[in-house]
Order: structure tokens, then sequence, then C-alpha cells
């Protein structure tokens, strides 16, 4: 199996958006009503043109491609939420179910967080739905869970996520490196 994380290129958004629709389809299935998964989850050429432009002018998107094919991504910036301004954030992160527990993931991390700590970043967030069985990853890289906030895509109040710390992002990056190293 041939393993390539990197950065997302513009002509890779419609996939992206696909991973993206499928992991909300099986991943929150029970945690989401069905009709805000299908609201919020739709693919159209705004959306995609949208996309396009994000992963070029913010270059803030990660890729795992297996095998030539792109099954996972994450997407990673300033943190959104205001009592964590100053913090790097990873704002998305999915894998296609049969790619999952790979290592895939952890690999996304560290690239999302060798680019936050080369932009300057010292301490990082992560959110997970709960209920979301992903929660176990965000403690199993190094987050600390400090409470919740609301999760609301596109203004539509869904639930609660989980908020996980990383303190010192550069200690979080080295035990990530660390620990992707033995699983080699």
């Amino acid at each position: 199996m041939n393993i390539i994380i990197r950065k997302a290129k513009p002509e890779e958004a419609e996939k992206i958006i696909d991973i993206n629709i499928k992991v909300w389809k099986t991943t929150y299935k029970g945690l989401i009503p069905q009709e805000i998964i299908d609201k919020v989850q739709s693919k159209d050429e705004a959306r995609i043109e949208k996309s396009k432009i994000n992963i070029r002018e913010k270059q803030n998107t990660i890729v795992a491609e297996v095998d030539g094919e792109i099954v996972g991504y994450q997407t990673f910036g300033q943190a959104h939420d205001k009592q964590f301004c100053n913090s790097g954030e990873i704002y998305t992160s999915y894998i296609l179910d049969g790619f999952q527990m790979l290592g895939l993931g952890r690999r996304m991390v560290i690239e999302c967080m060798k680019e936050l700590v080369n932009q300057g970043y010292t301490t990082l967030i992560t959110k997970c739905l709960v209920g979301n069985p992903s929660n176990e990853f965000h403690k199993l890289i190094g987050g600390l869970y400090i409470g919740q906030s609301t999760f609301e895509p596109l203004g539509i109040y869904v639930g609660k996520d989980n908020v996980y710390y990383h303190e010192d992002l550069a200690k979080s990056l080295n035990y990530n490196l660390k620990k992707s190293q033995r699983r080699k």
C-alpha cells in the first residue's frame, strides 16, 4: 500500500467534497437528523468553485492518498472560537470508512501540526461531535478534553462538540511523530 500525505490541489476539490458527503452520511447517521445532513451536504458548482478557491488561496487542506486515490483530508488554520483566537485549529478530519484505522488520521494531523507550528502557533484545539467514536482519536493524538461548544454547520444548530486542547503544540507534534514511527 502506497500512502502519501500532502497538500491538496484545487482540482481535487470535488473529490474532497465527495469524501465530506460520504463521511457525514456514515459517521453522523443517528447523531445528526438526516434532513440536516441532506441540507448541509450537497454538491453543486458553487460549492466546488468555493472549495477550489479555498484550497488555492488558504493552502490549508491536507489529503491522504492511498495507491493514488484520495481517501481522506483535514483542514486547519487559526481557531474559529474567540476563546482560543491565538491557537491553531484542525477544523475537519474525514477519512473514508474502508481506510480508517490505518494511521492516516495521525499522519495528516502531523502535517497540520507542522504547518501550524511553522505559522507560529504554540497551542491547538480540535473538536469532535459528542457521540462520534472519533472522540477517542482526539485523545490519542494528545488532546486534553476541556469542555464543549455548539456545533452549527451553516448556522444550523446540530448539537455539541467536545473540545480538545494541546497546550504545547510542538510537544504534541513530537509525541505524534514518535507514535507514528512506532506504527511503521
